[in-house]
Protein backbone atom coordinates (compact mmCIF):
# COMPACT_ATOMS: atom_id res chain seq x y z
CA UNK A 1 0.00 0.00 0.00
CA UNK A 2 1.06 3.30 -0.97
CA UNK A 3 1.02 6.06 1.04
CA UNK A 4 2.06 9.53 -0.39
CA UNK A 5 1.91 12.80 1.81
CA UNK A 6 1.22 16.14 -0.70
CA UNK A 7 0.43 18.14 2.35
CA UNK A 8 0.53 17.49 6.29
CA UNK A 9 -3.16 17.49 6.27
CA UNK A 10 -3.91 15.08 3.20
CA UNK A 11 -2.69 11.60 2.89
CA UNK A 12 -3.53 9.70 -0.64
CA UNK A 13 -3.86 5.83 -1.01
CA UNK A 14 -2.37 5.55 -4.24
CA UNK A 15 -4.00 1.60 -4.24
CA UNK A 16 -7.26 2.61 -4.62
CA UNK A 17 -7.09 5.25 -7.24
CA UNK A 18 -7.08 2.65 -10.15
CA UNK A 19 -11.15 1.84 -8.67
CA UNK A 20 -11.93 5.35 -9.80
CA UNK A 21 -13.75 5.46 -13.19
CA UNK A 22 -14.72 8.47 -14.89
CA UNK A 23 -18.05 7.60 -14.63
CA UNK A 24 -18.40 6.43 -11.99
CA UNK A 25 -21.13 9.14 -10.75
CA UNK A 26 -21.83 10.49 -13.89
CA UNK A 27 -25.50 9.49 -15.53
CA UNK A 28 -28.42 10.11 -17.45
CA UNK A 29 -31.61 11.02 -15.95
CA UNK A 30 -34.32 7.75 -15.79
CA UNK A 31 -36.66 10.55 -17.89
CA UNK A 32 -34.18 11.35 -21.06
CA UNK A 33 -35.96 8.51 -22.80
CA UNK A 34 -39.46 10.49 -22.51
CA UNK A 35 -37.13 13.38 -23.78
CA UNK A 36 -36.44 10.96 -27.10
CA UNK A 37 -40.11 10.00 -27.34
CA UNK A 38 -41.18 13.58 -27.53
CA UNK A 39 -38.89 14.37 -29.75
CA UNK A 40 -39.81 11.60 -31.83
CA UNK A 41 -43.65 11.86 -31.56
CA UNK A 42 -43.01 15.84 -32.42
CA UNK A 43 -41.19 14.97 -35.57
CA UNK A 44 -43.73 12.29 -36.96
CA UNK A 45 -46.77 15.02 -36.19
CA UNK A 46 -44.75 18.12 -38.28
CA UNK A 47 -44.41 15.10 -41.24
CA UNK A 48 -48.17 14.30 -41.03
CA UNK A 49 -49.11 17.67 -40.38
CA UNK A 50 -47.17 18.79 -43.04
CA UNK A 51 -48.92 16.81 -45.65
CA UNK A 52 -52.72 17.49 -44.33
CA UNK A 53 -54.69 20.46 -44.96
CA UNK A 54 -54.64 21.91 -41.80
CA UNK A 55 -50.82 23.11 -42.17
CA UNK A 56 -50.06 26.57 -41.15
CA UNK A 57 -47.05 29.04 -40.82
CA UNK A 58 -48.07 29.02 -37.36
CA UNK A 59 -47.98 25.45 -36.86
CA UNK A 60 -44.74 25.05 -38.43
CA UNK A 61 -43.42 27.96 -36.29
CA UNK A 62 -44.79 26.45 -32.84
CA UNK A 63 -43.30 22.44 -33.89
CA UNK A 64 -40.11 24.06 -34.54
CA UNK A 65 -40.24 25.82 -31.70
CA UNK A 66 -40.38 22.42 -29.64
CA UNK A 67 -38.50 20.54 -32.14
CA UNK A 68 -35.39 22.28 -31.78
CA UNK A 69 -34.36 22.32 -28.05
CA UNK A 70 -35.40 18.22 -28.00
CA UNK A 71 -33.14 17.40 -31.04
CA UNK A 72 -30.33 19.42 -29.26
CA UNK A 73 -30.84 17.27 -25.65
CA UNK A 74 -31.38 13.82 -28.04
CA UNK A 75 -27.59 14.48 -29.75
CA UNK A 76 -26.63 15.14 -26.09
CA UNK A 77 -27.60 12.41 -25.02
CA UNK A 78 -26.11 9.90 -28.18
CA UNK A 79 -23.18 11.60 -27.55
CA UNK A 80 -23.20 10.98 -23.68
CA UNK A 81 -23.82 7.41 -24.88
CA UNK A 82 -21.39 6.82 -27.08
CA UNK A 83 -18.96 8.24 -24.61
CA UNK A 84 -19.71 6.42 -22.36
CA UNK A 85 -19.95 2.74 -23.89
CA UNK A 86 -16.24 4.07 -25.52
CA UNK A 87 -14.47 4.14 -22.36
CA UNK A 88 -15.75 0.72 -20.55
Amino acid sequence: MEIVLTHPSVLIDLSSVENLSMYSNLGLSEYSSFGVAAFVILLASKKVLKESDRWSPDISSALQMAILPLMIAFIAIFAFNIMRFAGQ
